[in-house]
């Protein structure tokens, strides 16, 4: 992960007080050195004496995205919840929420993990030609979402609303941007309906999702452990809402990097078997998370063009790719 080294943390900043009280042993003054990570609202606090790490997250005080804050305030909590479930011990773990203190705009401090993200092994298997290593890591992430949802898994079905409203959120965006036209936007909303009003969405059982399964948001730990981070969007949800967009993750590390989508197929595969193989019956697993995948693979693709450090022409090709997904995954259903 890409970080900025700022200095050190000065004793009258309030925050000194709360880490402080959290990584102090018998250090009568410790000394924080402050780094900003890639995230512009996240930091890294490290002790220049015991070399522990702490991670603050902070929101704006006077934001008026009544929606953002409230999300990143949620994380604490978030985390404690899903802790709750047995996420708290190796191989599956959860980042240990810490304290918070919103009065200073601080939602958020927890543990730092060290460790390398997907996002590095996806450039391992396209630029080094590691892709056992990626395989390996894919199937570990197969099976902590497995569990993640297995476990919070309830008999009601999920609703489709949000689905429905977050999609329309990225497409008006796009349109904001230009990227792509009214006809283009009025046509993805027709398909969205198509998708949203058949019958496999309307008796999916719902689980606890990550909501941000992104590349960056899963360490690997030298141990082997994996280790998720940023629940701030942790929702109930179809199951398949993570999976799609690890899978649309996937394509899109591939086409970027190398400008074939169909590279990146195995992988998605690999993933989508290691998934699926923990059910009583993998086979209908896999075909009815297969059914449901190419509607999220889209909505992440849609996602991810909205993007400005992309180049233009390449946002117009996820577009394009997220069309022809829509399209696509209809014959299936």
């Amino acid at each position: 992960m890409n970080s900025t080294y700022l200095g050190r943390l000065e004793y009258s900043d309030p925050l000194y007080e709360i880490l402080f009280s959290h990584v102090c042993d018998n250090t009568r003054y410790p000394l924080f050195h402050v780094d900003r990570m890639s995230s512009s609202n996240v930091y890294k606090y490290t002790e220049e004496n015991t070399h522990i790490s702490i991670v603050g997250k902070f929101f704006k005080l006077n934001d008026t995205k009544i929606e953002r804050v409230l999300r990143i305030k949620g994380e604490y909590d978030n985390l404690n919840k899903i802790r709750s479930y047995g996420f708290d011990v190796f191989p599956n773990y959860v980042v240990k929420p810490i304290s918070k203190e919103e009065r200073i705009g601080l939602a958020l401090t927890e543990e730092f993990i060290d460790g390398k993200n997907l996002d590095y092994y996806l450039k391992k298997a396209i630029f080094n030609g590691k892709s056992e290593q990626l395989k390996d890591k894919l199937e570990k992430l197969a099976d902590f979402l497995y569990v993640f949802h297995n476990r919070t898994g309830s008999d009601e079905n999920f609703e489709i609303e949000p689905i429905n409203y977050y999609f329309q959120k990225i497409i008006n965006k796009l349109m904001k941007q230009t990227v792509i036209s009214d006809n283009e936007k009025k046509y993805f909303l027709k398909l969205m309906d198509k998708w949203l009003n058949k019958e496999q969405f309307a008796y999916t059982k719902k689980s606890l999702v990550h909501g941000d399964a992104t590349p960056t948001n899963f360490i690997f730990t030298e141990s082997g452990h994996i280790v998720a981070i940023d629940l701030e969007r942790m929702k109930n949800s179809d199951p398949a809402y993570d999976i799609g967009m690890v899978c649309g993750e996937i394509k899109h590390a591939f086409l970027w990097r190398t400008g074939n989508p169909y590279l990146s197929e195995p992988f998605i595969r690999h993933f989508l078997s290691n998934y699926t193989k923990h059910f009583h019956n993998p086979k209908k697993a896999f075909k009815e998370i297969t059914q449901r995948n190419p509607f999220y693979m889209a909505m992440t693709e849609l996602r991810i063009a909205r993007n400005n450090y992309l180049h233009w022409e390449y946002r117009k090709r996820l577009v394009y790719e997220a069309e022809q997904c829509l399209k696509w995954g209809l014959k299936l259903l």
